[in-house]
């Protein structure tokens, strides 16, 4: 089976690292004109897989915005998730889901397999009751050829305070979290692990050298649009390991809905955008 990893690097190199994030939120269905109940959702979706159709590598479903809905709710997740990959998409659940292991195994079932769970290619999770608690999650990903991303530098302010504290060995938690996560991918081998990394492309230089303890993940990158960072601050950013960084954007480019043609439009311009990260890196690789 072909690690997640590279399945999202081969579907990059044809249609751009771009991530674009599902959300229907109650204030994006009201925009849109939408029903906010799961008739809305449902509607919702098939006009950004619509939209979306073979111009991104991977789609965002935001759990949240499907769960408040209840059962009708995940059911609308699941058949999005469906769709997506009969796009010829990878699927990344934003669950952020995080537990005491055995309630991981919970939700590794739940995530990853098709039968009875969503059958999605990764998953993003909550480190912070101890990256250990997420063992079960990230064995059912390798067992099925999947990813996880955990958050490691997140985008909201209140983090900083955890995230940036500093241990007796003078890491911050987040720096030491980077250090589990690549031990984790260099003991399965290989140049790219299944555990990737949540990154903000909001955050400052300084929070953003974290990468340099990366080397083996794929970083997720938010913060893009409505939480006001440009493609421009990515490549900034992160530009030492461009040809690993994800840029995901949602609100900006859901915005334009419910027109397909504006929406599609919006996809190609972060698209077009976003391969100026992939193309230097690749012309840094080859060179």
């Amino acid at each position: 089976m072909i690690p997640f990893a590279h399945r999202f690097i081969a579907l990059a190199r044809e249609r751009s690292p771009l991530c674009l994030g599902i959300d229907p939120s109650a204030e994006l269905l009201d925009h849109w004109g939408l029903s906010d109940d799961a008739e809305g959702v449902r509607r919702f979706c098939g006009i950004v897989l619509d939209a979306a159709v073979e111009l991104v590598p991977m789609m965002k479903p935001q759990m949240a915005f499907f769960e408040r809905h209840g059962s009708a709710g995940y059911a609308e997740a699941a058949a999005a998730v469906a769709q997506i990959r009969a796009q010829g998409a990878l699927c990344l659940v934003d669950a952020k889901r995080g537990d005491i292991a055995s309630t991981m195994e919970g939700y590794a079932a739940a995530i990853f397999e098709s039968t009875d769970g969503l059958g999605a290619d990764a998953v993003t999770l909550n480190p912070y009751l101890g990256f250990e608690t997420l063992e079960p999650v990230i064995s059912r990903a390798q067992v099925t050829g999947g990813g996880v991303f955990v958050v490691v530098r997140s985008t909201n302010p209140g983090a900083r305070l955890l995230q940036t504290a500093r241990l007796s060995d003078g890491r911050s938690v987040a720096e030491a979290l980077a250090d589990e996560i690549t031990a984790h991918n260099a003991s399965i081998g290989g140049d790219i692990g299944p555990v990737g990394s949540v990154i903000g492309s909001t955050l400052t230089e300084e929070d953003t050298t974290i990468v340099k303890r990366l080397p083996r993940s794929l970083i997720l990158a938010p913060g893009l649009g409505a939480q006001g960072a440009e493609m421009s601050d990515v490549v900034r950013k992160f530009g030492a390991v461009r040809g690993r960084i994800v840029p995901t954007i949602s609100r900006g480019i859901l915005r334009h809905g419910p027109d397909r043609t504006h929406l599609r439009d919006a996809i190609k311009r972060y698209r077009d955008a976003a391969w100026s990260i992939w193309d230097t890196a690749q012309a840094g690789a080859s060179a």
